[in-house]
């Protein structure tokens, strides 16, 4: 135990011996990791979050959700969008699931596009663009709000097409089913509420851009970290290589 003692203690005075070379591992280690955030470009992260508001009743909420989904990533919807909005500064390529290299199409990597759709999480559905920039995230908006209006026209003309459908079938519905007069009931009240203004989806607005990478106060505490641990390692080994040169002499 006292040989132990004695070890450890002959450690830390090793270690206070060369604390300037620690020192100076230390900062070069801090200056580097500077570097990197200067050089890298940051990362923001914002989200749209949307959620099932006006259903059909022949349609659930999963199906409202997939087909919004379905109609972000369309080239041809985005193209309808574009040409009715006029001005803006979303380009389809940059947001795509695929891209076009050598003539061959290839998936996108999550984080080389400028808005994803990720899975839910706790239940909430969302819009995830990468940019701080206001203007992106509000064409982003509007991009959505417009799909929002196309579902909704989609489903209502199903519901009336439903509605033509049953009454072809049933001249007098107080002879029909009970269950068919309420699923008449259900479709035509879905269809008074999406023209009154009801929509498909609930779309937030965009929160505000919250950064994500680099996290500077992460990468300058890995940084004295790291460059303390460095230093440390190079005394100890400068020391134990002087210590078997005197070693060598002596015998």
């Amino acid at each position: 135990m006292q040989n132990d003692e004695i070890d450890l203690f002959e450690l830390l005075q090793v270690l206070w011996n060369g604390k300037r070379l620690i020192v100076t591992f230390t900062a070069i280690a801090v200056l580097m990791g500077s570097g990197f955030l200067f050089v890298k470009k940051p990362v923001y992260e914002s989200k749209l979050v949307y959620s099932p508001a006006t259903i059909p009743p022949f349609y659930d909420e999963k199906k409202a959700v997939a087909d919004f989904q379905e109609k972000f990533y369309s080239k041809s919807v985005f193209k309808e969008w574009e040409e009715s909005h006029g001005n803006t500064s979303l380009v389809f390529g940059d947001f795509s699931k695929t891209e076009i290299v050598d003539g061959f199409i290839l998936s996108k990597n999550a984080g080389d596009q400028l808005a994803t759709l990720p899975p839910e999480k706790r239940g909430e559905a969302f819009i995830l663009v990468r940019t701080n920039q206001l203007t992106v995230l509000d064409d982003f908006f509007k991009y959505a709000s417009f799909i929002n209006q196309a579902l909704k026209r989609e489903y209502v003309s199903r519901a009336t097409s439903e509605l033509n459908i049953i009454e072809s079938r049933f001249s007098d519905l107080s002879s029909a089913d009970s269950d068919i007069v309420q699923t008449v009931l259900s479709i035509d009240r879905y269809v008074v509420a999406a023209k009154e203004g009801a929509n498909v989806l609930a779309i937030q607005n965009p929160t505000m851009p919250e950064k994500v990478s680099p996290i500077a106060s992460l990468i300058l505490a890995l940084s004295i970290v790291l460059g303390g641990m460095i230093g440390a390692i190079v005394v100890l080994v400068s020391n134990a290589i002087r210590k078997r040169k005197e070693a060598l002499v002596e015998a």
